[in-house]
């Protein structure tokens, strides 16, 4: 699921070019939405991962895919992935102040990352575990901060 038509197309091509068995086609789905509308489509799912697209969000947008992912479809399992600021000086072209792509909203610290997280956790009844991705720096951490939220309800 993506809002952009083209990416779709993209992931489409590809997805037709593999050797798949049909049990595992029958499970594919690709369509148009966006998480900041509530989609019945989104409910049932065990699973959600957002990997580095929090950060393309205007903080507004932000609080309302929180509460479609986390309110509404409540799902076991949210998988969040985001860059780590901190990490960004280790990036020799990056200008200092800059995100690392332009349609970037903002990026957070550690902390911040995390103080996120363990809010939205308490609030829609989750745990949350954090790692990090990518080679890590005894400094600035990793390149990659990654959140796990597990529902405690084991749904």
């Amino acid at each position: 699921m993506d809002v952009s038509y083209r990416t779709l197309t993209i992931a489409q091509e590809r997805i037709e070019k593999l050797h798949l068995p049909r049990q595992q086609w029958e499970k594919i789905s690709v369509f148009q939405g966006s998480l900041t509308y509530q989609d019945a489509r989104f409910k049932g799912y065990d699973a959600v991962t957002l990997v580095e697209v929090i950060e393309h969000l205007d903080l507004p947008r932000l609080t309302t895919l929180e509460k479609i992912i986390f309110g509404f479809v409540q799902p076991s399992c949210v998988i969040v992935t985001t860059p780590n600021i901190e990490y960004n000086v280790k990036f020799e072209r990056l200008t200092r102040g800059k995100f690392r792509h332009p349609d970037h909203r903002f990026e957070w610290t550690r902390l911040e990352f995390q103080s996120w997280a363990n809010n939205l956790a308490s609030k829609y009844g989750y745990n949350v575990n954090f790692t990090g991705i990518g080679e890590a720096d005894i400094q600035v951490g990793s390149p990659t901060q990654m959140a796990i939220f597990h529902h405690l309800t084991g749904k």
